[in-house]
């Protein structure tokens, strides 16, 4: 679960308009990390909760 959270951030980030210098692949890949990567730690840590509380 936690990595399909990640690849959809990172869906929406590179799908969404950017601005006229930023609407490259690459950056809007680097933005969305930065969206990414704590979305991914908090999945990481529910999926975790829940697998301990069974």
């Amino acid at each position: 679960m936690p990595l399909i959270v990640y690849l959809i951030v990172n869906l929406i980030a590179v799908s969404i308009p950017a601005s006229e210098g930023y609407d490259s692949f690459g950056w809007k890949l680097l933005v969305g990390q930065i969206y990414a990567i704590p979305v991914l730690i908090v999945a990481v840590l529910v999926s975790l909760k829940l697998q301990s509380q069974k």
